[in-house]
């Protein structure tokens, strides 16, 4: 991982302490299905919006610019929206308000006060960082939440929408980790790792 990745999945601007982004970690990592697609959500309006900004920044207004960037995220989503209906009309339906969750996201992280200083080039490397960096938490909780939490693990793809690889639900009438599959669970699995990260900060700045 490189210093800039580091520097991004460690400050202050983590993702996880990012509470536009709360309601995104939870409702799109309990299933790891779900968790794929937005990652490629994230991906897609991050590093798209990044670009489309630079492109326009000599037409934009400096006083409203925020809002003028969030309803040029919320387009690009919907057009992500747009060609997976094609793809999957259920799953579709299954992460239509989280996949609107995106652009308020990218909105919590973009660098707006360093539009002016950056290149095309460079900010949508780091939008793209920025990205896989959530994208990366949302699937280590999906990893997490489904197995223990549904006793399944499911994939994008078939006519439901996404494919389950195994599930061995109806084996157990008793699981007490059920707990991980509802927003509570995530909760507790979210302050979990972000008492890691703090471990892992505090360590990094005795290192140096």
């Amino acid at each position: 991982m490189t210093k800039n990745a580091l520097q991004i999945f460690f400050n202050t601007r983590n993702p996880l302490f990012t509470l536009t982004c709360m309601g995104l970690l939870l409702f799109s990592s309990s299933r790891l299905s779900f968790a794929i697609v937005v990652a490629i959500a994230l991906v897609w309006v991050y590093v798209v919006t990044a670009v489309a900004v630079f492109a326009a920044r000599p037409v934009l207004p400096q006083e409203g610019r925020g809002i003028v960037v969030g309803f040029l995220s919320s387009l690009i989503a919907v057009f992500f929206l747009f060609v997976l209906w094609f793809i999957s009309p259920l799953l579709t339906l299954e992460l239509l308000y989280v996949t609107l969750l995106v652009p308020v996201c990218f909105i919590g992280i973009f660098p707006l006060e360093k539009l002016d200083s950056l290149n095309a080039y460079d900010a949508a490397i780091e939008m793209l960082r920025h990205a896989c960096v959530t994208g990366s938490i949302i699937i280590a909780l999906s990893l997490v939440r489904e197995p223990l939490g549904f006793m399944a693990l499911s994939f994008p793809g078939g006519a439901q929408g996404f494919i389950e690889l195994f599930n061995a639900s109806s084996n157990t009438e008793f699981f007490p980790l059920r707990i991980l599959a509802v927003s509570s669970g995530a909760l507790l699995l979210l302050g979990y790792m972000t008492a890691l990260f703090h471990i892992i900060i505090k360590r990094l700045r005795r290192s140096v």
